[in-house]
């Protein structure tokens, strides 16, 4: 289960550094958004930003979650 949900009090929201993105009106949380060219375009330019896609696709052994491309963590410049 803590590969779709963080235990209570591991959220990494909770440091106010991370945040969820979807298109309003479509998408929701899903895998779906970053095959859209939205999600695209922010997955490629976030790091400009000093944002990183925090649980990337086939890094799941690494991250301990499941791909999120909704999932931005702001880390610096």
């Amino acid at each position: 289960a803590e590969y779709i949900s963080a235990r209570p009090g591991y959220s990494e929201h909770q440091t106010g550094l991370s945040y969820d993105l979807a298109i309003k009106g479509s998408y929701k949380l899903t895998t779906k958004f970053g095959d859209s060219k939205e999600g695209q375009w922010i997955a490629q330019n976030a790091p400009r930003f000093g944002f990183i896609l925090r649980y990337p696709k086939g890094k799941e052994d690494i991250t301990g979650y499941f791909y999120e491309p909704w999932h931005f963590r702001y880390v610096g410049e």
